[in-house]
């Protein structure tokens, strides 16, 4: 079936579901279908043409943005406009690429702090906390409170690890090092994802007493 034209139908209380233009004269309804959408010449010729116009443009807005290790290697600029919930998706993407087992993905009301649980390949626990920002912002000390105290004695985990497209404040950053919580800022972050960064190196020697 060849399809011209998907339009994702959104009710009120019900579930979503997508109407299909085909080659046939009668719309197809799809409810929880999994599809590829392959464009004609045309259209993937303006596709090609409007990547290439304006790449930071094409992200998505919600769906399943990282399919592919390659598909994380993204700027910092696509970095920024990503909501927060699908960083939190991305720095999960980065984690599984680096050989991670993730147990949580995604964080939640009451996460006491930690959006992601993984597993590194030498089985070190790790909570991370995910702060996204638009503007450029610095994530504060008190972030780096909440990690310390949540980290191990509600999670379990041997190291804690804070990750922002942002920066840091000088007092975040020495209470991080007091505490030794791992950060990863915007231009860590962007080697990370481009794959000059390992999670090894970013995470260093982890203490026998975490």
């Amino acid at each position: 079936m060849i399809v011209h034209e998907c339009r994702p139908i959104r009710k009120t209380n019900k579930p979503s579901y997508y109407r299909l233009r085909t080659g046939s004269s009668a719309p197809v309804y799809l409810h929880r279908a999994h599809f590829f959408l392959v464009p004609g010449p045309d259209e993937l010729a303006r596709l090609k043409d409007q990547a290439s116009a304006n790449r930071v443009d094409l992200l998505p807005d919600d769906g399943f943005l990282f399919p592919t290790h390659d598909s994380l290697r993204i700027s910092p600029a696509r970095i920024d406009r990503l909501t927060p919930n699908q960083f939190e998706q991305f720095v999960a993407g980065l984690l599984e690429r680096s050989e991670c087992s993730i147990t949580r993905r995604g964080g939640r009301a009451n996460d006491m702090a930690a959006d992601i649980l993984a597993t590194n390949r030498d089985g070190v626990y790790i909570a991370v906390q995910c702060k996204h920002t638009r503007t450029g912002r610095n994530v504060g000390a008190a972030t780096m409170y909440e990690v310390n105290g949540t980290a191990a004695p509600e999670h379990g985990a041997r190291v804690a690890l804070v990750v922002t497209n942002g920066g840091f404040t000088k007092s975040a950053l020495a209470f991080a090092n007091r505490h030794e919580i791992r950060t990863v800022a915007r231009d860590d972050l962007a080697k990370w994802a481009d794959g000059s960064l390992t999670l090894a190196e970013i995470l260093g020697e982890v203490p026998a007493n975490l």
